[in-house]
């Protein structure tokens, strides 16, 4: 119960995202700068969730303005190459559960490991503040992403239905326990 009030009381009064020490990272071969994101990458950010949904964008600028400047705890980050953003992430401290609101890889760089890295920064980050899930939603469609999903970790927890509002799709919602400080 005490774990349980802690990550309410850090819900509503544990602030803005924390500093993000930017850095080089070697993924396949391949640098990436991984840092935080600004109101400044926001139009790029919607580029790329353009590219990722095939012209849909699911979030708009005042959506990704709300979430970087939210109270609750969170953490966004983003990751580039050669200077074009690439992909990114997006999460919530809500209680004692790490949530995932977006992750994004364009699509010429799926498949090369952004996706799980990205995934494994906000595992950390969750630790860090002391969380003992994280969790997220995904299309019932994107079969690839529940599969990246499952791979490392998480599983199904609940339909919920039409929980996309531009067409009514269904979500997964999954989740992942974690074990504490590696």
């Amino acid at each position: 119960m005490l774990k349980k009030f802690s990550g309410l009381l850090r819900t509503f009064f544990g602030g803005k995202q924390e500093p993000f020490e930017a850095r080089s990272v070697l993924i396949k071969e391949q640098e990436y700068l991984l840092r935080g994101i600004t109101d400044d990458d926001i139009k790029e950010l919607i580029a790329l969730e353009k590219d990722v949904y095939q012209g849909e964008v699911p979030w708009t600028r005042s959506a990704f303005l709300a979430e970087i400047h939210s109270p609750v705890p969170h953490l966004y980050i983003c990751m580039t190459h050669r200077e074009e953003l690439v992909a990114f992430i997006g999460s919530r401290i809500m209680g004692n559960d790490a949530h995932i609101t977006n992750v994004a890889v364009k699509r010429a760089f799926q498949g090369s490991g952004l996706g799980s890295f990205l995934i494994d920064e906000v595992e950390r980050f969750a630790i860090m503040k002391s969380c003992i899930t994280l969790s997220l939603e995904v299309r019932m469609g994107n079969i690839n992403a529940q599969r990246l999903y499952r791979r490392i970790g998480f599983e199904g927890r609940k339909v919920r239905r039409n929980y996309y509002t531009e067409n009514n799709e269904d979500a997964l919602e999954m989740i992942k326990h974690l074990e504490g400080p590696k």
